[in-house]
Formats: structure tokens, C-alpha cells, sequence
């Protein structure tokens, strides 16, 4: 339901009182994570002056199996 309304939407749907409770509720998939945090630097891209090649961000698979507890190479 969280991928298709906002929170506060299932918040009131579910009858939280709380927006905390709802959170609780809410595990992204890391290719959601990935894809957000990929387009926000791109966004920020568009605005500076360098070239979007110098921009291009890397992963350290490491780096991301330990964020998301799996083995991602």
C-alpha cells in the first residue's frame, strides 16, 4: 500500500494515531533505495556546472552488502 499512497494516507486508512507506528511498517527493497539515492544525485547533477561523467556514482559491493546483509557481488 506505502508504494502506491503516501504514509499519511495509510496512516489514516489504518487508523494509526501515530505516523511512527505506520513507519514501522515500511522496509524498502534496496533496489528502491538505490534507484532514490541515484536520482537525487542526478537531479543535483542537472544544477552543477561539471559534466554528468565526473558525477557518476560507484558502489562498493562490500559497502552494500553490509547496508543490506547480503552478498551483492
Amino acid at each position: 500500500m506505502t508504494r502506491k499512497l503516501k504514509i499519511t494516507d495509510v496512516q489514516w486508512v489504518l487508523g494509526h494515531a501515530h505516523l511512527s507506528t505506520t513507519q514501522q511498517y515500511l522496509n524498502p527493497l534496496p533496489e528502491d533505495v538505490i534507484a532514490s539515492v541515484l536520482a537525487h544525485y542526478a537531479r543535483q547533477a542537472e544544477g552543477a556546472s561539471a559534466p554528468a561523467e565526473q558525477l557518476r556514482l560507484e558502489y562498493r559491493p562490500e559497502t552494500l552488502s553490509v547496508l543490506f546483509g547480503k552478498d551483492l557481488q
